[in-house]
């Protein structure tokens, strides 16, 4: 066969993975040229790839495994809990109500590896606002789900608004969690708590109905739910769940 530059080779559109490539072995040592078929090259690139995963910490700090180049974020707040009388964990009265509380935000982002800290979102109280995750490099922030409402469900139709979902910055991708639903009353002892808003990795907790307790988000981020009352009975209202931060590094 005479001498052939590879650009004047045929061209091979549909390779598989028994197909091998020329590669030079320890170039910067003794060189010596083999083949490598494509099933190996990509069994290489999917085992140089390392996950890790932070469910909680507060100004913690990421350090990069040993030969990462990228790093993929995914950043998720904290969910917001449902609306308590007075901003506490609980509905009192003869007949009352709150809106669920909204889901985190997500942030997604690819860097250079390098170290950094980070703050996981810890889980909301019962009555209280999301927790937002951070890092500080790149500089992304998921943010946590608002607070729900409280209200007296005086007359039929009467609402409780559901809190905002997280915001979401810094990122190549940003993600708004999902708004919490509205309690709504339906008369003077019919009605429901408000479903809690999603995040991307956690659903918000489900509507209750009428006369029952709110409960807890899903991980991660989920909103919590309301709760609705209408026979003088304290019921509690559902707390947000915590954040996450995933960082998927890629080896060279």
């Amino acid at each position: 066969m005479a001498d052939t530059k590879i650009t004047g080779l045929t061209a091979l559109t549909t390779p598989t993975t028994d197909d091998v490539l020329a590669v030079v072995d320890d170039p910067g040592g003794s060189p010596v040229t083999k083949k490598l078929s494509i099933l190996n090259l990509l069994t290489l690139a999917i085992s140089n790839v390392v996950v890790q995963t932070f469910t909680s910490g507060a100004g913690a700090t990421y350090t990069p495994t040993t030969g990462a180049r990228k790093t993929l974020w995914i950043v998720v707040g904290g969910g917001g809990g449902a609306g308590g009388t007075g901003g506490g964990t609980t509905i009192t009265g003869v007949d009352e109500m709150s809106g669920g509380g909204g889901g985190g935000g997500c942030v997604i982002k690819l860097a250079a590896s390098a170290s950094t800290t980070y703050t996981v979102g810890a889980a909301s109280a019962a009555g209280g606002a999301g927790n937002s995750s951070t890092v500080t490099s790149p500089a992304l922030t998921a943010g946590g789900g608002g607070v729900g409402t409280a209200v007296a469900t005086v007359t039929s139709g009467t609402q409780a608004a559901g809190g905002t979902g997280g915001t979401a910055s810094g990122g190549d991708l940003n993600i708004p969690g999902e708004p919490g639903m509205r309690g709504i009353s339906y008369g003077s002892v019919d009605g429901c708590g408000g479903a809690g808003g999603d995040s991307v990795f956690g659903k918000g907790a489900a509507q209750s109905g009428s006369a029952a307790a709110g409960t807890n988000g899903g991980a991660y981020g989920g909103g919590g739910g309301g709760a609705h009352t209408a026979d003088g009975t304290d019921r509690a209202v559902g707390a947000g769940a915590a954040g996450v931060i995933y960082v998927i590094e890629f080896l060279g």
